[in-house]
Order: C-alpha cells, then structure tokens, then sequence
C-alpha cells in the first residue's frame, strides 16, 4: 500500500476508536451459571465461542443467535460472547461468536482495502456456515414452521454484527438467506460497492432486517448504515427498517435480542 493510503487508514483507525472512549461504559452482564466455550469449526479450523444455557435440555429446540465481532483490538469474539451470555441464559438462547478476518473498520473504506477484503469475506463466509453446521450437529436448533404465506420453514437463527461486523453480516446474510430467520446490523459499518457485489434472491428479499446506530456515533457509522438501509430498499428488500438509540459506539445485545423476539414464536420469547 502507498504511504498515502497508509495514512488514510491510520487516521481512519484513529476516528474509528474514538467513540469507543466517548460513548461511556459498556455493558457489563453479571456472571452465569455456565462458563463459556472455544471451540474449532471443521472447515477452516477456524475457532469459535459459544454459551449453551446451564438448563440445556437435548428435549427441546434453542434459538441460534451468530454474533460477528468488529476490529481487532477493540473487539473480538470473547467481547462479543461475554457480552451476549446472559442474555442467553435468561432467554434460553444458543450464542456463537467466530473468529473472523474480513472486520477491518477503516474510516474512510479505501478502495484497495475493499478489494483486498473480498477474499477474506469469503473466507469468513464458510468460517460463519461451518460453525452453524457444527452446532447443528451437536445441539438441537429450533425451526420456524412453514408461513402461511407460502414461505419455507427454516431454522431460527440470527445474525447479527456489530462495528465492521456488518461486512460479513451482509455479506453473509444475504448470500445465504435461507439459512437465517434475520439479520440485525447494531452501529455497523457497510459499503454499497459490497452490496453490488451481490446478486440478490426473492429469499433474500423477504428477509427480516433492523439496521440501527447510537445517535452519538461518529459519523461515518450513521452515513453508512443510512447509505445501506437505502440501498436495501431501493432493492426492494421492503422488511428493512432503520432505528437510532441513545449513546455512542456500543454493541448492544439487548437491543438486538429485543428486535428479534418480536418475531419469534411466543414460546421461545418467554
């Protein structure tokens, strides 16, 4: 990369872990019952974290929730599961949070950047589908029913990503609509070059989508997430809806899982 672009990114870097001090503190969840796990994907050998509630019972279905973290330092997978465990504990939730490769939040995105993150994407892509199969094997996934509607039935599972999380999370999400129930953005970074880049199904266009930002976040985060929301519908993907919240850069389970429950079957948001 020229000395240039370096600089680019450098004060991107710079800009982008700016709110993270601005914004206050984070969330902190009390401690659980069940320590959490890593494990390693089959595929690409790639690792994972995952929290399985204390009171897991092969008798019944749990809802899968995929958390992608944002940049490396300031957010890794640990963040993101230590963050979402309580959460599953309370509501009976699955959670999984993969290593990835492709969540570099540069602001402003440059170009060769981009380009140089196709391959990562996709190499994130089969890290985020091997780990879905692999929890699959060994646990059991609850399943909406078919719709009314005409529509499949598919396996509840969320997708959600935080920060530069919302690379793959689009990405992923909407090459591989069938495999998920929803995709949740929270302060994401997008771009519509990436957008482009995908060739979009009626599936994918049915999907469920909530793309919210702190109101506090920098900038670039709210340009973007409101650059894609646009993007989305313009492409009719008519179930995308937008929201903003208090504060600044953070990762927000609890708003995710409170968008989510609203669709779930009553069971499982009891």
């Amino acid at each position: 990369m020229k000395p240039a672009a370096i600089g680019v990114v450098l004060r991107g870097l710079l800009l982008a872990v700016m709110p993270v001090f601005l914004a206050g503190c984070p969330y902190v969840p009390p401690e659980t019952r069940n320590p959490h796990l890593t494990l390693t994907e089959p595929v690409t050998k790639n690792s994972y974290c995952i929290y399985v509630p204390s009171y897991y019972s092969d008798d019944r279905d749990w809802p899968l929730v995929v958390t992608l973290h944002g940049t490396n330092p300031w957010d890794g997978q640990l963040r993101q599961i230590l963050e979402w465990k309580d959460i599953a504990e309370r509501y009976g939730l699955i959670v999984v949070a993969p290593k990835l490769d492709s969540t570099q939040g540069y602001v402003p995105v440059v170009p060769s950047v981009l380009r140089a993150n196709r391959d990562r994407l996709a190499r994130d892509e089969k890290v985020v589908l091997s780990v879905i199969e692999d929890v699959r094997r060994k646990r059991r996934i609850a399943r909406r029913p078919p719709g009314a509607d005409g529509m499949p039935g598919k396996d509840l599972v969320l997708l959600t990503g935080f920060s530069s999380g919302g690379f793959p999370l689009f990405y992923v999400g909407l090459r591989n609509p069938d495999l998920f129930d929803m995709l949740i953005a929270r302060d994401c970074n997008c771009t519509t070059e990436m957008l482009e880049s995908i060739a979009y199904t009626d599936v994918a266009k049915k999907l469920p989508i909530v793309i919210f930002w702190g109101r506090d976040d920098m900038e670039t985060i709210r340009d973007q997430s409101w650059a894609t929301f646009r993007f989305l519908r313009e492409h009719e993907f008519y179930g995308t809806e937008r929201k903003s919240t208090q504060g600044g850069h953070l990762r927000r389970p609890d708003v995710a899982w409170r968008e989510w429950s609203k669709r779930l079957p009553k069971e499982y948001r009891e």
